[in-house]
């Protein structure tokens, strides 16, 4: 699979436009279980955990792609982490935000982040929600 992305030109998967999907009934999430587990009560019957996704690039982009929903990154991911992911995903019509719900900023002096949440639309706000709560 090889995605990419042009600031205002989409994001692609092997050529053909991605875009995110908007969440059904079932929310397919991804991150870890201890964020998950701060999800609203109300969405948890929603939830549909995916299993462990090691690369947090790649779990990005399956979010820009449709292939999930969501997801919650836990503190510390590097710029070099997360910034062409979070290109691919913003031009597939998703944000990747931190705990005050802004978007993240690179390449200054930290470079590294808190907790950030990856989505679209209203589960975005709730995620966005969760990691608000979280010290740091």
């Amino acid at each position: 699979e090889t995605y990419w992305a042009l600031p205002g030109e989409g994001a692609f998967l092997n050529g053909r436009r991605i875009a995110v999907r908007r969440p059904a009934a079932m929310v397919e999430i991804g991150g870890p279980k201890p964020l998950i587990a701060l999800m609203p009560a109300e969405w948890q019957g929603r939830l549909s955990r995916v299993p462990y996704i090691p690369s947090l690039a790649y779990r990005l982009a399956m979010v820009a792609n449709g292939r999930l929903d969501a997801t919650f990154v836990k503190p510390n991911a590097h710029d070099w982490d997360i910034a062409a992911a979070d290109l691919i995903l913003r031009e597939a019509g998703g944000a990747l935000l931190d705990q005050k719900g802004r978007a993240p900023r690179y390449a200054g002096e930290v470079i590294h982040h808190g907790a950030l949440v990856a989505g679209s639309g209203e589960l975005l706000a709730v995620l966005s929600a969760v990691v608000a709560g979280l010290d740091g």
